[in-house]
């Protein structure tokens, strides 16, 4: 069977294939702030959908990022309402990639402690890559330019998410991965999960580029994580954005939709600071 490694080759191991972080990440970056609709009324509609997702504190940091209206809906009555997103065969890009993402520049410092929450389902009728298994993201971490220091997306240089959950199938069955850190070194999965029933995934993530940087996962049981994660965690020392919903290689010709709900974000605890920064990862 194949699984997943860093690289963009395939490895012989006990699972699927590597949906590879190295050369097919680099389209993700975008500059969320240039995102934005062009006018009140597209915000608006914008903010139609990004109140279905999430609480009213959330939406000004929060943006919408799909091709087109196919793209994207309002599903389900009442309480029961929810956001979905879809990716189909020949549809445009947006951002140079294939996406149907909300995107959320949640603010916070370098040494927070932050709670990111939300739920999502996954079809009965999802078509998914296997055999093949190329990369395809249903929540990730980003870096951004720091305006701060000068930075700007002109100059930023292209880099791989730190934190990422992908999708795929062995076996027959639906199962998420989890990568962390700068290179994706540490690697999590499958973690197998039920078509047609919502789950919940929640990152308590200790945000450093230093080694004491760490992340614990939370899948459905609230109380304990699945796993956790230590080292760093940041490209660079400002804040990383959260992008939920699909983005997957270009190659996958299927018309698929995910459901996302509650989404939630909270501060844990923040750094003290009269204590001594940690030392670098040698």
């Amino acid at each position: 069977m194949k699984w997943w490694s860093a690289g963009s080759t395939l490895v012989t191991k006990t699972g699927w294939r590597n949906w590879g972080v190295c050369s097919c990440f680099v389209l993700i970056l975008v500059n969320v702030g240039c995102d934005r609709p062009a006018d009140s009324n597209d915000r608006e509609q914008e903010l139609a959908y990004l109140r279905v997702l999430m609480p009213t504190e959330l939406l000004p940091h929060a943006h919408v990022e799909v091709p087109g209206l196919e793209n994207i809906a309002i599903l389900g009555e009442g309480v029961e309402q929810h956001l979905g997103l879809r990716l189909y065969p020949g549809q445009k890009q947006r951002n140079r990639g294939n996406r149907a993402e909300v995107s959320l520049d949640w603010p916070y410092q370098e040494g927070d402690t932050v709670r990111y929450e939300w739920r999502f389902r996954v079809p009965e009728d999802f078509k998914s890559d296997a055999p093949q298994n190329r990369w395809w993201i249903i929540g990730q971490w980003h870096d951004q330019p720091d305006l701060n220091r000068g930075e700007t997306w002109e100059n930023f240089p292209s880099r791989s998410p730190p934190i990422l959950v992908g999708i795929g199938e062995m076996d027959g069955r639906t199962a998420i991965a989890i990568e962390y850190g700068p290179t994706q070194a540490d690697k999590q999965g499958p973690i197998f999960i039920e078509r047609g029933q919502w789950h919940q995934l929640a990152f308590v993530i200790h945000w450093s580029q230093q080694v004491d940087g760490t992340a614990d996962v939370y899948l459905d049981d609230m109380a304990r994580p699945i796993h956790s994660y230590s080292g760093p965690n940041m490209h660079n020392g400002f804040q990383h954005y959260l992008k939920i919903g699909m983005y997957r290689d270009p190659a996958i010709a299927t018309d698929c939709w995910i459901h996302v709900a509650n989404l939630k974000v909270e501060a844990v605890s923040k750094p003290d600071p009269q204590s001594a920064p940690p030392t670098a990862a040698k």
